[in-house]
């Protein structure tokens, strides 16, 4: 089962990166005009003009075991203000992106739907969803539409009232993100720099994993949340065999197999059979002799 597993995430990943080349070609081809929506060639530029000062601005620094920002508010697709402790009756995926963007967080939004198809745990029992607008020119229109032509992509039962779509003012999107380290800035009107990562939380508000995108394997969202679900000290039987088998590299911001731990257990374990081999069978053949001696 370990196996089929990572044979899975392995065909995933490749999957996803042949994925992301067509996405790419097909947004050169079919460039969008949309006024509120990120100029691609004006992020360009801006990256460029000023890439000494983003490095230190836009940035993600990891608060791991830390807790969010929960006594914040925002509104729903609906319009309808919601204190974000709400939402966290579970653990939860919280994506920071932008409706409007027709780049990179058109990306994040499509393959965070399209891994969270292919996750084990089932979503609005194990887990809530939250796509949160970082950008103060957004409203729940914004939102409306944006849950619309995302959660088209859900191809598996899923409560889409348990997926929140938010948007808020600038003093609860800045208060929210700085407790996630998450740093972005605004160059002006529909146009921002940011990260792409997001965050798995145990329901606490915890911060359990980030997860570097913008492709989302649904192997690590698996894993992150099944990290989040016990959110402190503790283990199944389901998740011992996975941590024993996978760990998380901080350094390619992906979970990977330990082959050399697998192979050098499996190694142990062979040398230890063939130990027992060699000594039951003289064991046993000394008590024959003893027998035979006694029956004499």
């Amino acid at each position: 089962m370990i196996v089929l597993k990572f044979l899975s995430a392995v065909f995933t990943l490749f999957f996803w990166v042949d994925l992301v080349f067509l996405q790419d070609a097909l947004a050169q081809k079919d460039h969008t005009t949309d006024p509120n929506s990120h100029d691609h060639s004006k992020v360009v530029m801006a990256v460029e003009k000023d890439s000494s000062l983003l490095n230190q601005q836009v940035k993600v620094e990891e608060q791991l075991g830390k807790y969010a920002a929960l006594d914040t508010y925002f509104k729903d697709d609906k319009g309808k203000q919601i204190k974000l402790e709400t939402i966290f009756d579970k653990p939860v995926v919280l994506l920071p992106a932008y409706f409007m963007c027709n780049t990179v967080c058109t990306f994040l939004q499509a393959n965070l739907a399209s891994a969270l198809n292919l996750v084990d745990q089932i979503p609005g029992k194990d887990f809530n969803v939250v796509t949160l607008s970082f950008s103060d020119d957004e409203n729940p229109t914004h939102a409306t539409t944006a849950k619309r032509n995302y959660t088209n992509l859900i191809t598996r039962d899923f409560p889409l009232d348990k997926w929140f779509y938010l948007t808020g003012d600038n003093i609860n999107i800045r208060k929210l993100t700085d407790s996630l380290g998450y740093y972005f800035i605004k160059k002006e009107t529909h146009l921002y720099i940011h990260p792409n990562v997001l965050m798995v939380l145990a329901k606490d508000g915890k911060i359990i994993r980030y997860l570097y995108g913008p492709n989302f394997l649904p192997f690590d969202l698996g894993m992150a949340l099944s990290e989040a679900k016990i959110g402190k000290p503790g283990i199944s039987i389901k998740r011992g065999v996975l941590a024993f088998c996978f760990d998380y590299d901080p350094e390619n911001k992906t979970y990977v197999f330990k082959i050399f731990r697998i192979t050098g257990t499996a190694i142990l374990i062979l040398l230890l059979g063939f130990i027992i081999f060699l000594i039951y069978p003289s064991k046993r053949d000394k008590k024959q002799k003893t027998k035979l001696s006694h029956d004499t």
